[in-house]
């Protein structure tokens, strides 16, 4: 079941799209109308209230003044129901009459829709007569019913193409396909009310260079000083799905927040929560995943205090949260948790809110970074102001009389008591693989997510699999699973091409990057695991700018590299790493392997002349490169002078 602020959004939009004759109709009887109404003004009054009870900001701001239709629509209901109580819609013999004065007084109206909302208040009380529970389902039934109405007059019943997810996986693959097939008709099925949009920015730049009207625009200026908008496209890009047939070149149509909750492999067929089903010839599954809740988090009557972070509401929600509260713990391990305490933290700074970063692991992003790095991590975080929570494993939380939250950790067996005002959890995700199981498509239970062969084809020819949720073969690593916003584009590009027909298997080892202000910019292709064997090399550390630190560090096998991370190193290092990874040359020196990259200021032709003998003797390392992993030994047989990791 969705949490109240997903069902809220939801309603809102649907409203949006509701047509007018759904609200009020001539042709019904005066009852009818009234009755009508009331059951959309429930449905937008327990919207408003329940979304500003958890951030009134981001509704009263963004979704009520979304190109102001959603005011406009209250208006909209006030003026009908005034209609209704001023003045009959349709007489006995079915003329219709209108007042002419009914515009002008609203007052009727306001106390229709004023009284729905203290009634819902009341219901929604916890302390109140009668469960919320019950609301619940009448609020549900309404949002599915209005659903189902507007499902079945635009959604055409047969679509060529049709990708179900409505993310960076979705949107490639859609390019794609009209990249090989103009004339393709694409439907994309997003359960978000977003269009497509690029997600890594929701924990770095829409912090680091949003300014107050970010979380409403999505915008914020990136290095260039040009106005950067973390969707892929306006919402003209696409097109109602209604509308698809009357294309004769084809294009792409969206249908957003709709859930597709079966697929038919033999008939071909996709049922969505609407009821409604529309059949295809190739189809496409994105779903990514959902966020993972660990033990203690996951606490119902807690859901105000506890937040994931996955999406933009996500994103939303914490803006708001952010800008009232004086703490909050942010739990989980990877590059979004980092990412978004450091981000945060650098935006506010310690005066005005104090993030404590948490996990259970000894170093920051452990499983992808060697110790040497990670402690980097985590000196930029501190640096920023971060409470930096390593080994803390969370045992009990609770909610205290003053509002704020308790969390019990144990750290080196002694339990550590953290208080603050939200918990953010970023954790990883889920692969969302329930609808591939609905069609009997093969899981890997080993590495999760849907299992593909290197063309991203599942067990079934007409059913294929992109982003996170995919678990294809890699020609090097064997099949894996990769969550990474590069990955996504790439294998939905990939799909999008054998969708049409134009097969071609998976070469292309993906990147990501992670952003720590100015101290720290990472950037990894390939498989980086730290429990793989690791070989650093850093360029001595310039005097001047400590904190500049610039290497490379190659996550090895067999001395065969499987994965590079370059330490703020640019220019062609991510296409140089990729074809090292291709390579897979057993390497007998990587101090002369890191050479190739940027990582050092190589001498000038008028310092190597000036330079002596006596010099050269006596600074033998000088603008050398250092092989420096501290957590392992030496292969036997290195030729470097340094230590590595296994």
């Amino acid at each position: 079941m969705k949490d109240d602020l997903q069902l809220s959004s939801e309603i809102l939009e649907l409203l949006l799209r509701s047509p007018w004759r759904f609200v009020c109709n001539a042709n019904r009887t005066d009852q009818q109308n009234f009755f009508i109404f009331l059951r959309f003004t429930v449905l937008l009054a327990y919207s408003v209230y329940v979304a500003w009870l958890s951030d009134p900001e981001v509704v009263m701001l963004s979704r009520l003044s979304r190109c102001s239709k959603t005011a406009s629509l209250t208006v909209r209901q006030i003026k009908a129901v005034n209609l209704i109580a001023t003045q009959p819609l349709s007489t006995a013999n079915g003329d219709h009459q209108q007042s002419s004065s009914s515009s002008s007084n609203i007052f009727p109206a306001t106390i229709v829709f004023g009284s729905v909302a203290a009634l819902l208040y009341v219901l929604n009380r916890e302390d109140g007569r009668f469960k919320k529970s019950a609301l619940r389902e009448f609020i549900d039934a309404e949002t599915a019913s209005l659903k189902k109405k507007l499902a079945n007059k635009n959604l055409p019943e047969h679509v060529p193409y049709v990708l179900i997810g409505g993310g960076t996986a979705a949107y490639y693959a859609a390019l794609t396909i009209r990249a090989y097939k103009p004339d393709s008709e694409v439907l994309i099925i997003a359960s978000e009310g977003e269009t497509p949009y690029n997600k890594p920015p929701l924990s770095k730049e829409l912090w680091l260079y949003g300014n107050d009207k970010t979380f409403r625009t999505l915008e914020y200026i990136g290095v260039t000083g040009k106005k950067r908008d973390i969707r892929y496209e306006s919402d003209g890009f696409y097109l109602n799905p209604g509308a698809l047939k009357e294309f004769k070149h084809g294009a792409v149509a969206i249908i957003r927040n709709t859930t597709a909750t079966d697929i038919d492999p033999v008939k071909k067929q996709v049922t969505l929560d609407t009821g409604k089903k529309v059949s295809y010839d190739k189809l496409l599954i994105a779903t990514g995943g959902k966020p993972k809740i660990p033990y203690p988090f996951y606490i119902p009557h807690m859901r105000n205090k506890v937040l994931t972070y996955h999406n933009v509401s996500d994103f939303q929600r914490l803006h708001y949260i952010a800008h009232n509260s004086k703490s909050i713990l942010i739990f989980g391990n990877g590059p979004v948790a980092s990412e978004l305490a450091f981000s945060l933290e650098s935006k506010f700074g310690r005066e005005k809110l104090q993030i404590v970063h948490a996990f259970s692991e000894d170093y920051p992003m452990q499983h992808s970074l060697p110790p040497s790095v990670g402690e980097q991590v985590e000196t930029a975080l501190k640096g920023a102001g971060v409470v930096v929570a390593s080994k803390h494993k969370p045992l009990f939380i609770d909610k205290l009389p003053s509002g704020q939250v308790e969390v019990i950790f144990e750290n080196d067996g002694k339990k550590k008591r953290v208080i603050v005002d939200h918990i953010v959890v970023a954790d990883g995700i889920t692969p969302s693989v329930k609808l591939a199981e609905s069609a009997g498509l093969e899981i890997d239970d080993t590495i999760g997510g849907i299992a593909a062969d290197s063309k991203l084809k599942t067990s079934n020819p007409d059913i294929f699999v992109a982003g996170d949720v995919a678990a294809y073969v890699d020609p090097i690593q064997g099949r894996v699973r990769v969550e990474q916003w590069e990955n996504a584009q790439i294998t939905g590009r990939l799909a999008g091409q054998n969708m049409t027909g134009n097969f071609k298997d998976f070469h292309h080892p993906s990147s990501f990057n992670s952003l720590f202000g100015h101290y720290i910019h990472l950037n990894g292709v390939g498989r980086l695991d730290s429990s793989l064997e690791t070989v650093a090399v850093f360029a001595p550390v310039d005097k001047d700018d400590p904190d500049s630190a610039k290497g490379v560090v190659f996550y090895v096998q067999d001395r065969k590299v499987l994965g590079v991370l370059l330490v703020n190193v640019f220019g062609l290092g991510i296409e140089l790493s990729r074809k090292i990874i291709a390579d897979q040359k057993e390497i007998a020196d990587f101090v002369q392997l890191a050479k190739l990259f940027d990582i050092y200021q190589p001498p000038t032709p008028e310092e190597s002349e000036a330079a002596t003998d006596t010099d050269r003797q006596e600074n033998p390392e000088k603008s050398r490169p250092q092989e420096v992993v501290p957590t392992a030994e030496s292969p036997a047989d290195s030729q470097a002078k340094a230590t590595t990791t296994a």
